[in-house]
């Protein structure tokens, strides 16, 4: 076999008078931190620097109190509670293979720092679309809609209303940042590692996907849009929680223009997806996948039924989701081989 040639002396020459010494051990180090950074932790950094860019732009203000990233705070301190019960239990075993649990919780902020943080860049980043174009294409989607069905669907849909339903429908649209972090929840707890830093580059992707179209995309919801007029009945109601849902949701920074893509799909399809493929794990995830497709099905018929979109919102946040839920294992892949490469393990 020819040997490969030796390129660590190569220059990157621009003129003759002019030449850049490239230090192999450099590049190899900067290569070697960045591999241990980890991708999707990488991804988030990367995003940050976006949303500072943005805030000095439009002298924008940073907004902090975030009420949904409570959420992954709290399924991060439920997570750290039951690893450590179920460290206590491997322990009490003597079973020596058992991480330390200093290291059981430096892992487990390490694995839900991204996901924690992009929650926190992504409510950022919906408030500032205010900031851009306000061109609203509700009209262009609402006459595809009827192109493809020859019918609004969400009118088409309000011929099923009773109040019951409306409460079950609100009940499912809310699942949908829930189901994804309970998906999360469970891989931690199995210490899934990988497949945790997986999905939640797959998720950090679908967020921002989601933010790029309500930019270059802005497009008002149906609720909005529609004459009401033309609902039957003019105001959804519920028996028990809708209208507490409702309120809250109302109450939340929405953004009104926010519709295109639907991240209720988006990020509910991410869950689904993955649940889909740790179905053969055990007869719990098969049975798990049968309770994800109910609820989220359900959820996607809410987001029409409740008047949040138009179908073709819902059509492009399945998109997104399968876009992000197949690149990320395929980054995360090339990832791993970066850090075999530069760690001195792959050149065997």
């Amino acid at each position: 076999m020819i040997p490969a040639p030796d390129n660590s002396d190569d220059k990157l020459s621009l003129n003759p008078s002019l030449s850049l010494d490239l230090d192999p051990r450099v590049s190899t180090t900067a290569l070697r931190l960045l591999s241990k950074v980890g991708l999707d932790l990488l991804f988030v950094l990367l995003i940050a620097s976006f949303l500072v860019i943005i805030l000095w732009q439009y002298d924008a203000p940073l907004k902090i109190a975030q009420q949904s990233v409570l959420y992954p705070i709290g399924i991060m301190a439920a997570l750290i509670l039951t690893r450590s019960a179920i460290w206590g239990y491997h322990h009490s075993r003597n079973r020596v293979h058992t991480p330390a649990l200093p290291v059981v919780f430096l892992q487990t902020g390490r694995d839900w720092l991204p996901f924690i943080l992009i929650s926190f860049i992504y409510e950022n980043l919906h408030d500032l679309t205010d900031y851009f174009s306000h061109h609203d294409i509700a009209v262009q989607l609402m006459a595809l809609d009827i192109r493809l069905f020859g019918v609004e669907p969400v009118l088409w849909s309000q011929r099923f209303f009773h109040p019951l339903l409306t409460d079950y429908m609100a009940f499912a649209y809310a699942l949908y940042f829930i189901l994804p972090l309970f998906t999360m929840y469970l891989l931690a707890c199995r210490n899934r590692r990988t497949q945790l830093q997986e999905m939640i580059l797959a998720l950090s992707m679908t967020f921002i996907m989601g933010f790029v179209g309500y930019v270059f995309f802005p497009c008002s919801p149906p609720r909005y849009h529609i004459d009401p007029s033309l609902f039957v009945p003019q105001e959804l109601h519920g028996i028990y929680i809708y209208e507490y849902l409702q309120g809250k949701w109302d109450s939340l920074s929405a953004v009104r223009l926010g519709a295109f893509p639907s991240l209720h799909v988006g990020i509910s399809s991410v869950a689904l997806i993955y649940v889909y493929r740790f179905r053969k794990w055990s007869r719990f995830d098969g049975g798990l996948f049968g309770v994800y497709l109910v609820l989220i099905v359900s959820l996607w018929i809410a987001t029409i039924y409740l008047r949040h979109h138009w179908f073709v919102d819902i059509a492009a946040g399945w998109f997104i989701a399968f876009f992000a839920a197949h690149l990320a294992p395929v980054l995360m892949k090339q990832w791993a081989l970066l850090h075999q490469r530069t760690s001195g393990r792959g050149n065997g």
